[in-house]
C-alpha cells in the first residue's frame, strides 16, 4: 500500500481539548474527581475512556500527566505496618489526597510526535520509550496526544477491512 494512502498521526490521536486537564498546585482531591469524572463520561458516551489527566504549569504548557496508576502508586504502604490496618486506608487516603499534583504526576518527557508523521513512528516512541502516551505538535503547539490504544483501533480495523 502507498505511504500516502495510510493514515497518519493527525488522524487517529485524541485532540488536546477531548484531554481533561489540571495544573501542578492543584491538589490529588481535585484531579481525583476529574480523573473519575472523565473516565466515567467519556466509558459512557462509548469513547475510549481516559486513564490519565493532563497537568499544566501556569504558563499553560504541558509538563506531566497523572493517571489512575500515579494515585495508586503514590499511596504509601508500610510493609511492615501495624498488626491492625483497620481505619488505616481511609486515613492514608484522605491524607494522600491534600498533597498536590505536582508531587505525584509523571513528567512528561520531551518526546514529541509531529501530526503528520506515520503511525509507525508513534510506535516507535511509544514502545522504545516505554511510555504510555506522545504529545503531538503541528506548528510547535501540541493539538493532540496519542496512546496505545488510538493505534490498537487503528491496526484492528485496517486488518478487519481487509480480512476475506
Amino acid at each position: 500500500m502507498p505511504c500516502n494512502t495510510e493514515k497518519k498521526v493527525r488522524d487517529i490521536m485524541v485532540p488536546i481539548q477531548d484531554y481533561a486537564t489540571v495544573f501542578l498546585e492543584n491538589s490529588l482531591r481535585d484531579a481525583m474527581f476529574v480523573l473519575k469524572n472523565t473516565f466515567y463520561s467519556g466509558h459512557m458516551a462509548g469513547s475510549q475512556a481516559h486513564r490519565s489527566v493532563l497537568v499544566f504549569n501556569n504558563k499553560k504548557q504541558l509538563v506531566g500527566t497523572l493517571s489512575f496508576r500515579d494515585i495508586i502508586r503514590s499511596i504509601p504502604i508500610d510493609r511492615d505496618g501495624p498488626k491492625c490496618w483497620d481505619g488505616l486506608f481511609t486515613h492514608v487516603c484522605l491524607t494522600q489526597a491534600d498533597k498536590k499534583v505536582k508531587d505525584i504526576m509523571r513528567p512528561v518527557q520531551d518526546i514529541r510526535l509531529q501530526a503528520g508523521d506515520s503511525i509507525l513512528d508513534a510506535i516507535f516512541m511509544l514502545t522504545n520509550n516505554e511510555i504510555e502516551l506522545v504529545p503531538v505538535e503541528e506548528k510547535e503547539e501540541i493539538v493532540g496526544m496519542i496512546r496505545a490504544v488510538e493505534i490498537f483501533k487503528e491496526v484492528s480495523e485496517l486488518v478487519e477491512a481487509n480480512t476475506f
